[in-house]
């Protein structure tokens, strides 16, 4: 997998001059981030994005920013951009506007590689089933970027990109670890093959690669 990251990585500087990426955080990526941040590129033409966040501090346990700074922005990968999620902003749909327009400025579209994630609920992104905006955040026609998600199943609301932005990547990676989220990426819970990482792969038009480890 790393390879392969490097490979769209060094190919989209050859002929753009520069890499945009957009990862999932969570627990599954780190190992993953390490090896990749020990990488010979040019990471001073990499902008690194995410593809959700929990509004919470950069500085606390649940950030997904604070586990991008420590773990692949370190060692060669340490000049990258990271642009974290979370604005000072006390709202979050302010925050929600405000991540909106960094796409416009901050980050280069579109991504030249998006790393979805999955939860053993079928989840990707912040895309959750019980969360009243999954139809929001998975409407093809949107004009909105970035939404918002407040899932009753999660302790803290979420800002997330839409499908939107992800239609239009180069390339997407969905990497899952575990045979339990094996499982449901294959059979569904309960036989439910309609979550939202089954909508989104039915949804997308590219190739997606899909990397798995036990």
């Amino acid at each position: 997998m790393v390879s392969s990251i490097c490979s769209i990585i060094n190919e989209a500087i050859a002929n753009q001059g520069y890499a945009s990426l957009a990862f999932s955080g969570g627990s599954t990526p780190i190992a993953m981030f390490a090896l990749l941040s020990q990488s010979d590129l040019d990471w001073e033409k990499v902008t690194i994005s995410l593809v959700d966040e929990r509004w919470v501090d950069q500085d606390d346990d649940q950030s997904n920013e604070r586990m991008f700074r420590e773990n692949i922005l370190q060692n060669k990968a340490a000049t990258a951009t990271l642009v974290g999620m979370k604005t000072p902003h006390d709202d979050i749909d302010a925050g929600v506007s405000d991540y909106q327009s960094k796409l416009y400025t901050d980050i280069p579209l579109p991504f030249d590689l998006v790393i979805l994630g999955m939860g053993n609920d079928g989840h990707t992104a912040s895309w959750f089933p019980d969360a009243a905006e999954l139809s929001q955040a998975m409407d093809i026609n949107s004009e909105q970027l970035v939404v918002t998600t407040r899932a009753p199943s999660q302790p803290t609301d979420r800002i997330t990109l839409s499908i939107v932005p992800v239609l239009t990547a180069k390339n997407i990676f969905l990497h899952i670890t575990g045979d339990e989220k094996k499982q449901v990426l294959e059979k569904g819970i309960n036989n439910d093959p309609c979550l939202p990482i089954h909508q989104t792969l039915d949804i997308l038009t590219q190739k997606v690669d899909i990397y798995w480890a036990k």
